[in-house]
């Protein structure tokens, strides 16, 4: 119970600071161009993608004990699984979700089943220091002029829904099998995109 007065409070104190020191003009226009969250490559040690024939598994390995929640993009809001884990506490989440489950899309122009999972530390918000994983699950192997045999690939993304910004930079791991990791550290110049 203390913890949840405690985390009550610091988020009451968080918008009083915001209502204090924004002007009035701050209030009338929109600062989603000036706010950004932010791809962040740190925070976890590693973040796996499993993709089967009917299903793909995601497992996040944070560096942190951790007490936020784990969701598929546009799951949030109905809070239920397989798409929405609400942790208690621990450092390694895992979420199962079917092809058609969880918001998942297929994009037949790439020929793979396409999602997004968040790593949200505070229950209700999206705050710097959060992560964003798309993963994609290939029903065949693609293969182009610049990458052979792509089966599962797996990048950071910005957690925040409504970013506009491209990164110039990619962390992205890709695998010929149906399982591939991403581990912290791999900026890489982004590759054709798939």
């Amino acid at each position: 119970m203390c913890g949840e007065v405690d985390v009550w409070r610091i988020k009451t104190v968080l918008v009083g600071l915001l209502a204090v020191t924004a002007s009035a003009d701050d209030w009338k226009e929109d600062l989603s161009n000036k706010l950004s969250i932010g791809v962040r490559d740190g925070g976890y040690s590693r973040a796996v993608l499993d993709c089967e024939d009917d299903h793909m598994a995601f497992v996040i390995a944070l560096e942190e004990d951790f007490e936020g929640v784990v969701y598929t993009r546009g799951s949030f809001h109905t809070r239920r699984g397989p798409c929405f884990l609400d942790a208690t506490g621990g450092k390694e989440f895992a979420l199962k979700f079917g092809y058609k489950d969880c918001s998942t899309k297929y994009d037949d122009e790439i020929g793979a089943h396409v999602n997004t999972v968040v790593v949200q530390h505070d229950d209700d918000l999206i705050f710097p220091g959060d992560l964003a994983f798309a993963l994609r699950c290939h029903d065949r192997i693609t293969v182009n002029a610049t990458v052979a045999g792509i089966k599962s690939k797996i990048s950071l993304v910005d957690p925040d829904p409504g970013s506009k910004l491209n990164s110039k930079n990619e962390v992205v791991a890709t695998s010929s099998s149906s399982v591939v990791t991403l581990t912290p550290g791999r900026l890489t110049p982004p590759k054709e995109e798939l």
